[in-house]
């Protein structure tokens, strides 16, 4: 007898592979907490206000679309876990919806998008890679969500929700906030206001210093900005660390006599006025 969700399953079951996981940014040196422990009670949030010129240019580029905008967001997410992980397949949870809204709603919260990424890949190729993605996962959504995330061996908490680390919506598409039904480590939530787009960044407190987390923010401002004004750019090209953070970087090993091998990753202490944050960044 075929089971009522032979597609899906067929689909999701070759859509992961045993090695893929999920993506997210480093823990702080100063996480409270293990990666199998619970979450902070209340998130931190963070907000941000996209640059003018970059909201207009993120804007005129989705052409009216909120789903293309929601990808174009999606995708500097997606390069920052790469630049920061060096995952060639990230991994990222998206809010459930329904491209028809005449079809009945998902009964589960999230899908997990699967997109390939290297060093090589540019905004255009990497927003195909997210548009098959989500299409296909949009087609394939109504398999029972642990039946449909059963190769990547998900962790759940005591309650029984979901732990998927790294969550990215866009609120038009997405409009209500995931809340406890997914315990998420960072949770970018974009939202447009007129010809503005805001950030919004729940974070674990016990995983993640405020520090931190306000330098990436800053990262993926940068690195957005350099990839929606320069599509075809590389990504092992776009270069997002500030002036100061690469002159500290440049200050610290430059002299010494280790090398450095293109391409790898290490640790970096950068100072702010506050508090040393502990970076994994890889060189490009």
């Amino acid at each position: 007898m075929k089971s009522l969700f032979e597609k899906e399953e067929r689909y999701w079951s070759s859509k992961f592979d045993d090695e893929d996981s999920l993506s997210f940014l480093p823990y702080s040196q100063s996480s409270k907490l293990s990666a199998g422990g619970e979450a902070a009670a209340e998130p931190a949030l963070l907000h941000r206000t996209l640059p003018s010129e970059l909201s207009e240019r993120i804007i005129r580029l989705a052409n009216g679309s909120d789903l293309a905008l929601y990808m174009i967001v999606l995708a500097g997410v997606k390069s920052l876990l790469f630049k920061y992980t060096g995952q060639d397949q990230v991994l990222v949870g998206m809010p459930s919806c329904s491209a028809d809204p005449d079809v009945t709603q998902p009964s589960h919260d999230i899908l997990v998008i699967k997109t390939s990424v290297s060093s090589q890949t540019t905004l255009k190729t990497l927003l195909g890679g997210i548009k098959a993605s989500i299409g296909e996962a949009l087609e394939h959504q109504h398999l029972p969500f642990r039946k449909m995330v059963e190769p990547l061996h998900l962790d759940y908490t005591g309650e029984g929700v979901a732990v998927v680390n790294t969550v990215a919506s866009f609120a038009p598409i997405h409009p209500e906030p995931l809340g406890n039904r997914v315990a998420a480590d960072t949770d970018f939530r974009f939202d447009r206001q007129n010809d503005s787009i805001e950030l919004e960044i729940s974070f674990d407190g016990n995983r993640y210093e405020r520090a931190f987390v306000e330098q990436t923010a800053d990262h993926l401002v940068r690195l957005l900005s350099v990839l929606v004004f320069q599509p075809d750019l590389e990504l092992g090209q776009a270069d997002v660390l500030s002036p100061d953070e690469r002159e500290t970087l440049l200050n610290r090993f430059n002299d010494t006599e280790t090398g450095f091998e293109r391409g790898k990753r290490f640790t970096v202490c950068l100072k702010n006025r506050r508090s040393f944050t502990r970076t994994t960044w890889p060189l490009s």
